[in-house]
């Protein structure tokens, strides 16, 4: 016989072997698949208990909702709703342990398991709903959004990564990709990023606004920059980059009516 046989039940009851006696194999029933997700909830609940944060007949209580929103999502045709509840009860788990830390004034330092496992649960929910309804694009953004919040820069990343491969023809998730590396300082990445879903979006006016927003964006900052310095402007200051968008949204857009009003209400703002 080659290594050792380990024998479990598949997700439907049947049975099956791993060869590779190297290989741990996890695999479970239903029920089991419960019972798995109970017993990493433990720890969490117990921290919680122990700073004070919730009760024990609270934490029964959390244990016991959670285990009615598992059995739902093992069902074999689960719902989406189903893990939309489960992920909105997550969330307002979180927000109560917040506010209970911030008026006991428990340190933020140094973290413990239940610091961070409400939230880490979050996005457990959101990646399995992701398995069964990758084509769903509000869900992405509903992902996106809540990494964006919990401050889970990396993260954000690869969603939006993934969520592009998939659905590289909306809008919405590379301008949700650029405001995000703009808010962290990254024009360069949010740029390459609103290229890149012009090139594959080349009619869409969303697209070309949010680019010539951007654009026009980092001409000001730019501008004030060198205006505290004392530096002479250059031709990027002057608009030429922004010129040059325009330039290439007229020749793919047929109404410049909305880009018109984009370029209009800046120079207004800015007094140019």
């Amino acid at each position: 016989m080659r290594g050792n046989v380990s024998v479990g039940f598949g997700c439907h009851g049947r049975r099956k072997t791993c060869l590779d006696n190297k290989q741990k194999c996890f695999s479970f029933t239903a029920m089991e698949r419960v019972q798995f997700e109970q017993e990493q909830m433990l720890d969490e609940l117990k921290d919680l208990v122990e700073k004070k944060l919730f009760t024990v007949k609270e934490t029964k209580q959390i244990l016991k909702q959670r285990t009615q929103y598992e059995a739902a999502l093992v069902r074999r045709v689960a719902k989406k709703a189903d893990f939309l509840r489960y992920a909105q009860y997550e969330m307002g788990l979180e927000q109560l342990r917040r506010k209970r830390a911030e008026r006991l004034k428990i340190p933020s330092t140094p973290k413990t398991i239940s610091d961070y496992a409400l939230v880490r649960r979050q996005f457990n929910i959101f990646e399995r709903v992701l398995k069964r309804f990758k084509s769903d694009v509000g869900l992405w953004i509903e992902y996106i959004q809540l990494a964006k919040k919990e401050g889970a820069r990396s993260l954000v990343g690869r969603i939006t990564a993934r969520a592009l491969q998939l659905h590289p023809n909306v809008p919405a998730l590379y301008i949700l990709a650029a405001s995000h590396e703009l808010e962290h300082l990254s024009p360069t990445s949010a740029r390459s990023l609103l290229q890149r879903g012009i090139r594959m979006n080349g009619e869409s006016v969303e697209m070309w606004t949010e680019y010539i927003k951007m654009e026009l964006g980092f001409m000001e900052s730019l501008r004030r920059r060198w205006q505290t310095l004392g530096v002479e402007e250059n031709e990027i200051v002057k608009g030429s980059i922004v010129k040059a968008v325009v330039t290439e949204a007229a020749q793919a857009l047929p109404d410049m009516a909305p880009i018109d009003q984009v370029v209009e209400e800046y120079a207004m703002d800015e007094g140019h």
